[in-house]
């Protein structure tokens, strides 16, 4: 019985956990196809760049989060930083899992 508990306690937290993970894991992927197409063909300004991110957030029907991105420039530097927050329910207490990633492009 209490293997079913730990079993069961583990699919709940799991069941919350992996679809951050792949949220996670898509952000990265986003921002590292942006990083690509900026090194082949270069961005002339921070909207090319927002364009770019918000066409992928489209594909991968993630449009709630086209606000979390921002983009700046110094130079011919641009800096994205992406930062946002989910909650993972334990039973006992709700954890916030802060999600912060910056990708600097040159």
């Amino acid at each position: 019985m209490i293997v079913l508990a730990i079993f069961g306690y583990a699919v709940f937290v799991g069941l919350q956990y992996i679809p951050q993970s792949i949220e996670s894991g898509t952000v990265d992927s986003i921002l590292d196809s942006v990083e690509q197409n900026h090194k082949t063909n270069p961005a002339q300004n921070v909207n090319e760049i927002k364009n770019s991110i918000h066409r992928q957030l489209v594909v991968n029907q993630m449009n709630d989060m086209k606000d979390l991105f921002q983009v700046t420039r110094n130079g011919a530097i641009y800096t994205i930083k992406v930062n946002y927050e989910r909650e993972l329910n334990l039973g006992y207490q709700t954890k916030k899992i802060q999600y912060v990633k910056t990708r600097i492009l040159n």
